[in-house]
């Protein structure tokens, strides 16, 4: 705040609720800005998930969407054809990550299977068996909100080897000491291959902030980087501006609504177009706040895919240059572009606040 030149402190006036709308149609008239947030921007701020935008499992949030869809369908159509956008999906088509479980967990235990020059058999049964949890747009997965619901599926699956560290994910000393452990990725027990997974997907709650550049919008896809994505931005002092972009005629295809009304993932035939194609490992559900001190978007990614990009990632890279995030890439939907981003696995470890779900 200025006045004549001199610079004053910004300060706060805290009022009886029945003072509060005399001061503010007042100061509002004299000529104060009003500045309002909306909630859930506030539960980004402090790193809370909002209700119904950050659930997706619950029926709530498909509802919301729907109400949604149908506003943005009609806003649409009262633009003339010559500017109207293509449409994108609302909600997220959360079906698109089980085509990319197989891809993905099959690209890692490749490299496992070729460092470590064994013929490793998988155990894991996911295809056949998750396919049949598909239906039109709704979210058919299990979201594990705390330490406790996530070690109990590394249980179930055989999976307690995987890099998720459910017990370590609020512990940053510890964390970072594991990470560190040179002997991590040499002990041979790492990888999908021994897992038997036969549920519904499970996904985790992450925080997503841009390695160098980028705004993420809700709804934005979520994708696996390969480990040249990683090093193009991180060798990089300079801005890599448009680095690694799809062709524009790919961006509207990549999710393909079908006659039924279910949108799907379309793996494209073009040889130029699967240069730049990454596999979908989840979505955002809430977006950057913009003027926010903190740029953090909330997302949710399927737990398994990220403790194999994990993996991968830290398998390739010398132990100095591992971070505790996972590195991701973001593109909006309606963007042909790619951002790198660093993903947090946020977990609760108070039960009872989460007991009522």
């Amino acid at each position: 705040m200025e006045t004549n030149g001199t610079l004053f402190a910004p300060w706060s006036v805290i009022l009886p609720i029945s003072w509060s709308r005399v001061f503010w149609n007042f100061l509002v008239s004299k000529g104060a800005p009003v500045i309002g947030m909306k909630k859930r921007w506030i539960a980004g701020e402090i790193g809370l998930p909002y209700f119904p935008s950050d659930f997706p499992d619950c029926h709530s949030y498909l509802s919301l969407n729907e109400i949604e869809a149908i506003a943005s369908r009609e806003n649409a159509e009262r633009r003339p054809p010559a500017v109207r956008p293509f449409r994108i999906p609302i909600p997220s088509p959360w079906n698109a990550v089980h085509a990319a479980f197989d891809k993905l967990t099959m690209r890692v235990n490749k490299a496992a299977q070729v460092s470590s020059g064994e013929n490793i058999v998988g155990t894991s049964s996911c295809e056949s068996d998750v396919t049949s949890f598909r239906s039109h747009n709704s979210f058919d997965g299990i979201v594990a909100r705390t330490s406790s619901v996530l070690t109990d599926f590394l249980n179930d699956i055989g999976g307690e080897h995987l890099l998720l560290f459910p017990q370590l994910q609020n512990k940053h000393s510890s964390l970072v000491k594991v990470m560190k452990d040179k002997s991590m990725m040499e002990k041979g027990q790492n990888g999908t291959t021994q897992i038997s997974y036969s549920y519904k997907l499970y996904f985790v709650r992450v925080h997503l902030h841009a390695y160098k550049e980028g705004v993420f919008e809700e709804g934005a896809v979520i994708c696996a980087p390969s480990l040249a994505d990683i090093s193009m931005w991180t060798f990089s002092i300079d801005s890599i501006e448009g680095a690694l972009e799809m062709p524009n005629s790919a961006v509207g295809s990549y999710f393909k609504e079908q006659p039924s009304g279910k949108w799907e993932h379309q793996e494209s035939d073009d040889p130029a177009s699967i240069e730049y194609h990454r596999w979908p490992v989840g979505f955002v559900t809430m977006g950057f706040v913009r003027g926010s001190k903190k740029l953090t978007a909330v997302a949710y990614c399927e737990a398994v895919l990220l403790a194999c990009m994990r993996e991968e990632q830290w398998k390739e890279m010398a132990v100095k240059r591992r971070r505790k995030e996972i590195y991701v890439l973001v593109r909006n939907l309606r963007s042909s572009a790619y951002r790198l981003a660093l993903a947090t696995i946020v977990l609760e470890q108070q039960e009872e606040d989460v007991r009522f779900l």
